[in-house]
């Protein structure tokens, strides 16, 4: 008899225990935590109101340049989805759009001088177009995008370049890139108006790695325009 009073009395407690645990994980995280919804493209007025309906609120950090139009948020802390307490601050970042550059024309400029110039702007060289042309070498004939218009920092810009009457008839001599990191070495070529071909990789005990070890022909050799070179480079 004893035994059948402990068994319903464990089961009475189980239960009391079950649906207090579950009375009470209801009422504390819907009263007292909130999932962080997503205000990442929103403005800072759209932004308050969906947060408030989470019993959440809005605190503006600062801006930053983005791909985002001006005024919306590019970032949030914390991140959606995250589980917070009620009442807490969601820190967000407004986007100043993009980081828009006025860079003056570059038609007449010298390759070499064009290319300084557009790197120390923060814009990535794409591609380098030589045409036969009766001008100074090296000289810039039209940049895309055409610059009479602001750019965004990180843009790509490529240069159509004049080269020679008769291109076939004009030697050069190969640079000596050995011991450069390759992206140096493939401007160099790319500025001597000679294109990269294909690159080799060999083990090179105690060089880092992308470090030119040869070319494909030696350095000094006469070559035509537009010559592909090789380079052997570190692993």
């Amino acid at each position: 008899m004893n035994f059948r009073k402990n068994i319903l009395l464990y089961l009475g407690l189980f239960v009391l225990i079950f649906f207090s645990y579950k009375v009470f994980t209801r009422y504390y995280f819907h009263d007292f935590l909130h999932e962080v919804p997503s205000v990442i493209g929103l403005s800072e007025k759209e932004a308050k109101k969906l947060l408030s309906k989470n019993d959440l609120e809005i605190k503006v950090m600062g801006e930053q340049y983005s791909h985002l139009p001006e005024g919306q948020i590019v970032v949030q802390n914390p991140k959606e989805n995250s589980v917070v307490k009620s009442g807490r601050r969601i820190q967000v970042w407004l986007s100043r759009g993009k980081n828009l550059l006025e860079i003056p024309s570059l038609v007449g400029t010298n390759l070499l001088t064009a290319q300084s110039l557009v790197q120390q702007q923060g814009l990535i060289i794409d591609k380098i177009t030589y045409i036969p042309k009766d001008l100074p070498y090296n000289e810039i004939l039209a940049t895309d995008p055409d610059l009479s218009k602001p750019v965004a920092k990180g843009s790509k810009i490529s240069f159509l370049v004049s080269g020679s009457t008769s291109s076939s008839d004009l030697n050069l001599k190969v640079p000596d890139v050995i011991g450069y990191p390759v992206e140096d070495a493939k401007f160099i070529l790319e500025s001597e108006q000679l294109l990269l071909g294909n690159i080799i990789k060999k083990p090179s005990e105690g060089t880092e790695s992308g470090i030119v070890l040869g070319t494909s022909i030696p350095a000094g050799r006469n070559v035509n325009l537009s010559t592909k070179i090789d380079l052997i480079i570190s692993e």
